[in-house]
């Protein structure tokens, strides 16, 4: 299926975006099946824009919670991101980290995880993998009640994952899991990453190259803006929340950083850097009052 190769190729691009020296990422090439993927440094710097942004709202909404917190992450594929966080830290504080997916790539990760030792030897009671029907809000819940507990600090993690699925099945599945999993008194955290913006001549050449793949965006015309994703987490019940393209996101890194990444790769062509990520978005969402971590 296609969105079982979207996340295949997610994987084998980001090898060259490590081999560039951009993230250390010692596990990806575990799960990668093609590598020899050449992206070019606009898609790089993009890659390890959200990478981090994401990374570093699981550490610092790990950080404020003051006790093990249970992370969610829809559509995982093959990310790495537990796996990185056991290696930089064997005592982070998770209590449960629960990655979902169709069942063929559940079984496929399950497979090679036990194939490595330098991945078996990080995965403890707290990881679990699990496979469920993302358009199945209920199933999906009872498949995280079997791993999860009410009242714990959880953040929820969707990259690149909800604009393949209608709106009002996305919405259905947070309202769902908010309620009934995870417990609507709890702290709580979304981050999510999707493409936006469909209707201009860049949206609409994107969309379409996606559908000659295979694939569709079937949920970025319910939310084709920033603020239609903030208002969607408005709307669910989140107090605190930040919406941005992830032009905006890479102008929030500190300036010394972005002259250490223009030492792995020059990125040439600004103009096109910028109309490219005018089109994703980058969202985090607090069910608490209080400030969101910092990305950068």
């Amino acid at each position: 299926m296609a969105l079982q190769r979207t996340a295949h190729d997610a994987c084998s691009r980001k090898i060259h975006c490590v081999r560039k020296h951009y993230l250390d990422d010692p596990f990806v090439t575990f799960f990668a099946k093609d590598e020899t993927i050449v992206n070019s440094p606009l898609m790089n710097r993009g890659t390890w824009l959200r990478a981090m942004a994401i990374e570093n709202c699981v550490k610092g909404f790990a950080a404020a919670a003051g006790q093990p917190v249970q992370v969610i992450n829809f559509g995982a594929g093959m990310d790495t991101l537990f796996f990185r966080l056991k290696q930089a830290n064997p005592d982070f504080p998770v209590r449960k980290f629960v990655e979902l997916d169709f069942a063929d790539l559940v079984a496929e990760k399950e497979r090679i995880i036990r194939r490595h030792a330098e991945l078996s030897s990080l995965v403890q009671s707290e990881y679990v993998i699990a496979s469920c029907n993302l358009y199945d809000a209920k199933g999906v819940a009872e498949v995280l009640k079997q791993h999860l507990q009410s009242g714990i600090p959880t953040i929820m993690l969707a990259e690149m994952v909800f604009v393949y699925i209608e709106g009002s099945v996305t919405t259905e599945l947070l309202k769902t899991v908010m309620s009934d999993v995870i417990g609507l008194d709890t702290n709580t955290m979304l981050v999510t990453y999707d493409a936006i913006e469909p209707f201009d001549r860049f949206g609409k050449v994107m969309v379409e190259n996606l559908q000659q793949f295979g694939a569709e965006f079937k949920g970025i015309a319910d939310f084709p803006t920033t603020e239609a994703h903030a208002q969607r987490c408005r709307d669910l019940g989140f107090k605190t929340v930040t919406a941005v393209t992830m032009k905006s996101l890479y102008l929030s890194v500190p300036r010394k950083l972005q002259i250490g990444l223009n030492k792995l790769e020059m990125i040439d062509d600004w103009e096109e850097w910028n109309l490219v990520h005018e089109h994703y978005g980058f969202v985090v969402a607090s069910t608490e009052d209080a400030p969101l971590p910092k990305l950068f």
